[in-house]
């Protein structure tokens, strides 16, 4: 085994392509006027209701293969459920309603499993399932694999003051319980060609995302809020701060050391989150208020420079 062999796109996914075809979305639709503007992305704020609504949509990818092979519905529903819910606390919303859309082959038992995951789950984080959609498609999906969707719907508690973002202020990271459900080709790739048994790793490889409820507490105290996800942790970063730097520091939890026996650095912060599923920007009177709601770490500053050390 040599270390860095193993790229993203080497496994399938090219992460430039996947940004030229959402600015190529971009450049075609037409943003009406009910649509407030919000930069980073994470979510749509729509203006014509009281409260504002908020709205997102995301899926678990392929880390839901390794949730069928090994029955973990319980976590695959807390993977689709998070990768929608932090989006949405990320523009100040708080997540209410839940949508499904499964595709299949065909309806059986382990469906009904997942469905009665995602209904647990929901209730946890006080949001409800009130509607969905299930497709069997034969002709699409094979007979073992599916696919699955989230929609979610929120109320906008308060807008999060992007660009009230100043250099100097701190970048607290809140801990990951994992690689989340980001990076999962790359991961999978080398799980199979390096012949790794799951159940040998010191960390359990497929726990759920963890979904940032706590963030919620804290709106009123920080000036940004991002979920890492797609594109790693610079990419995370950037869609909070915009052209502004930053200055940080992250020390390595055992999974990500885990990854970077098959992957470079460089490679690693561009694809997964570092150990960090969400990073919170506040003015140096609201760092202890936050630290002490969120249990998150200071790993950092906004800055004029941009650098970032892995220890």
């Amino acid at each position: 085994m040599t270390t860095g062999k193993y790229t993203y796109s080497g496994s399938g996914v090219d992460v430039l392509r996947n940004d030229d075809f959402t600015d190529h979305i971009k450049n075609i639709i037409r943003v009406p006027d009910w649509v407030l503007k919000e930069p980073t992305g994470y979510a749509t704020i729509l203006n014509f209701t009281t409260p504002k609504i908020v709205l997102t949509a995301d899926g678990v990818g392929s880390k839901l293969l390794l949730h069928i092979k090994y029955g973990r519905w319980s976590d695959a529903a807390q993977d689709l459920i998070a990768m929608n819910y932090n989006d949405i606390v990320c523009v100040g919303g708080k997540p209410r309603a839940f949508v499904d859309y499964l595709g299949i082959h065909h309806i059986d038992r382990q469906h009904y499993e997942f469905i009665e995951a995602l209904v647990r789950k929901l209730d946890e984080y006080d949001m409800a399932l009130v509607a969905g959609e299930t497709a069997e498609i034969p002709s699409i999906y094979t007979e073992n694999d599916w696919d699955v969707a989230g929609f979610c719907i929120g109320t906008l508690e308060k807008r999060i003051p992007v660009e009230t973002i100043e250099y100097g202020d701190f970048i607290i990271g809140l801990p990951a319980s994992g690689f989340h459900s980001n990076g999962w080709s790359l991961i999978r790739k080398i799980i199979e060609s390096e012949n790794i048994n799951l159940e040998e790793l010191p960390f359990d490889l497929l726990a759920g995302t963890k979904i940032y409820k706590e963030a919620i507490d804290v709106f009123g105290l920080v000036k940004g809020i991002a979920h890492v996800t797609g594109g790693g942790i610079l990419r995370a970063l950037r869609r909070v701060l915009g052209n502004k730097g930053y200055e940080i520091s992250i020390s390595l939890k055992p999974y990500v050391e885990w990854i970077l026996k098959y992957i470079e650095i460089p490679e690693a912060l561009k694809t997964f989150n570092m150990g960090y599923g969400m990073l919170l920007i506040a003015s140096e009177s609201e760092v202890e208020s936050v630290l002490k709601i969120t249990n998150g770490e200071v790993i950092g500053r906004v800055s004029e420079n941009t650098n970032l050390v892995v220890q």
